[in-house]
């Protein structure tokens, strides 16, 4: 049987024009501030059908039976979406609304908690463009390189200020390209350990690798470390695993040959059991961060008569509280900036006494 998403939902164009009337009314904030999420938190569970709630529920869930994909078809999208924005320009100003931005971020506060780091963008919801500039970059910028399977910023799970990797990352389609664009290739890896051995698995659940930070994430952080400590891909039960892995190139490095050996079986048995999916206009794509790895294929991107890039693709990140975030600067309400570190809290001493005037 060849795999797929764990739950596929159809929205009826019915459901989709209800989601529609209720969230284009509301204004985006792309700060992220309380006052704009408590008004999203009030209509979320009113604007989406009951199964799309069970559906979240099922990802957030802490068993063996927890969905590691769910899809959405026919959502809606603004209207008259006329171009896509480049680096740090507002996705606003090239669509008929923030309809998309709000329907992310009502899917991000029924998953968790929102929110956005600074280098990846200067918004709640990030846009996600080819830029000609950028062809070659391992990010969501690049076009030419595979951006190959990984946990998303999988080694944050082991940096000295907490665990910084999103539960969730929550991907919409905006605009696309004539012949669909890249695919976005999913795989469950508690999948993928089912083809492995036993002595596989024993050396992935060892403290047997070392994880390189991402790209962008270098340098970064108020501790700055370009890569964990010696640390496991795999901890928890093998039925609902934590897995810290990226195939990006050089990102992760084994002690010894047995170990290298594991990860090589890991990496063979995740494209394996992996499948694609385009992310078009008004497919939303939820995946589950703590075992479901990802990736995007290379390609040669489409651009329209102002050089707009043709696909377009916004996403945001979803966590399960933001205690671990309290090491990084809040640059916005739920943007973090984790380059800028915060004031060191004075240490506690005898007060002193004021000298005579």
């Amino acid at each position: 049987m060849k795999p797929n998403v764990d739950q596929n939902i159809v929205l009826s164009t019915e459901e989709s024009e209800y989601i529609r009337s209720v969230l284009e009314k509301i204004d985006y904030d792309p700060s992220g501030s309380d006052f704009y999420l408590n008004k999203i938190r009030k209509v979320a569970y009113t604007v989406f059908p009951e199964r799309v709630i069970t559906a979240i529920n099922k990802v957030k869930g802490f068993s063996a039976s927890a969905l590691g994909s769910l899809q959405i078809d026919n959502l809606p999208v603004d209207n008259s979406v006329t171009g896509s924005p480049r680096h740090n320009e507002s996705g606003s100003a090239f669509k008929n609304g923030v309809l998309t931005e709000n329907i992310l971020v009502t899917m991000g506060v029924l998953t968790g908690e929102p929110y956005s780091i600074a280098h990846e963008g200067h918004e709640l919801v990030n846009n996600l463009t080819p830029h000609k500039e950028a062809a070659k970059e391992f990010t969501g910028l690049g076009s030419e390189v595979e951006l190959d399977f990984h946990i998303e910023n999988a080694a944050q799970a082991y940096m000295p200020e907490g665990d910084t990797s999103p539960l969730a990352l929550i991907l919409l389609g905006v605009r696309g390209e004539p012949l669909g664009g890249p695919q976005t290739r999913i795989s469950d890896c508690r999948r993928a350990l089912e083809k492995l051995s036993e002595e596989d698995i024993k050396h992935l659940y060892g403290k047997n690798f070392i994880i390189r930070v991402p790209y962008r994430w270098r340098g970064a952080s108020a501790e700055p470390r370009d890569n964990t400590d010696l640390s496991p891909i795999l901890s928890g039960p093998i039925s609902a695993p934590r897995v810290t892995v990226a195939f990006y190139p050089d990102m992760v490095l084994a002690v010894n040959s047995r170990a290298k050996q594991a990860l090589e079986n890991l990496y063979q048995a995740v494209r394996e059991v992996s499948f694609g999916v385009q992310i078009s206009p008004g497919r939303l794509i939820l995946i589950n961060n703590s075992f479901t790895l990802h990736s995007r294929d290379s390609f040669k991107p489409a651009f329209d008569e102002n050089d707009r890039a043709l696909r377009w693709v916004q996403r945001i990140f979803v966590a399960r509280n933001l205690w671990n975030f309290r090491s990084f600067v809040p640059v916005k309400d739920r943007v973090f900036d984790p380059n800028v570190k915060t004031a060191a809290p004075e240490k506690p001493g005898r007060e002193k006494t004021p000298s005579a005037a």
